[in-house]
């Protein structure tokens, strides 16, 4: 009896055994991941995607303009709302990335489902690759103040940065019918606000911050400091001589966006 006893004690326990080593391993990583679309001038998007014991359990979703300022419940496109509350709901029914696009928000929907990819794939436990950052194009902004701010493209293919675009915002300012600045009772151009009483900004425009302008620095900004940051493949780079606030603004957005594309 004692022998029968034992013998049947070992097969329990090698079909104990046998079941643990037939039991799949975990594909992702839990946790919450984030990570971006790519960008181009009319902005982005960026996924938060929760992953427990292989399912999503949660997404959000967020667009950015093409200055990189969150778009608001203020935004006035309905779509995007709708998008940006729809998906997530797909992402997690479907437990993928690879969902149907919300009618009339395709741009947002592709948008949103390449971030929510790319999350995944942060996730991952075996990573596919070795490499530091997806190739894409990613988009940063500097921290702003009163004056603007500085937004970037920095474009990445195999860890190398190819290509960096950069722009300054400005207050924007009140124009008439035929594009005249509006000026106030004391001399000032009128900055404009919008609903809500805050300022709008906008990107400097070179007819009246470029070259002919008489804005050396910060237009010869505009064509070094992209080059700079290619020959480092970074944002640690020499300012540029009399455009030391561009640079820095630069330097910070570059980082951001090295930041938004890490694997």
């Amino acid at each position: 009896m004692k022998r029968i006893l034992i013998i049947a004690l070992v097969a329990v326990m090698s079909l104990s055994l046998l079941a643990g080593c037939s039991a799949a391993k975990p594909v992702y990583k839990d946790g919450t991941y984030t990570a971006y679309s790519d960008a181009n001038d009319k902005g982005d998007y960026s996924a938060v995607v929760t992953i427990k014991g292989d399912k999503i359990t949660d997404v959000k979703v967020q667009g950015y303009t093409g200055l990189g300022q969150a778009k608001e419940a203020s935004y006035v496109w309905a779509e995007y709302h709708q998008a940006v509350t729809d998906l997530p709901k797909r992402f997690v029914e479907k437990n993928t990335w690879d969902v149907d696009a919300v009618a009339k928000a395709t741009a947002t929907s592709n948008g949103a489902k390449q971030a929510v990819l790319r999350a995944m794939q942060k996730a991952l436990v075996t990573p596919t690759t070795s490499a530091k950052y997806f190739d894409g194009t990613y988009m940063a902004m500097s921290e702003t103040t009163d004056k603007g701010w500085t937004v970037v493209w920095v474009t990445i293919s195999g860890d190398k940065i190819t290509k960096v675009d950069l722009h300054a915002t400005t207050p924007a300012k009140e124009k008439d019918a035929e594009g005249n600045v509006l000026k106030g009772e004391d001399g000032k151009d009128v900055i404009k606000k919008n609903a809500a009483g805050n300022v709008v900004f906008e990107r400097k425009d070179p007819a009246v911050y470029g070259l002919a302008a008489g804005y050396t620095a910060y237009a010869e900004a505009k064509v070094e400091l992209p080059k700079r940051f290619v020959a480092k493949n970074g944002a640690d780079i020499d300012v540029y001589t009399l455009a030391t606030g561009t640079s820095n603004q630069a330097k910070e957005a570059v980082a951001k966006a090295l930041a938004n594309a890490a694997r």
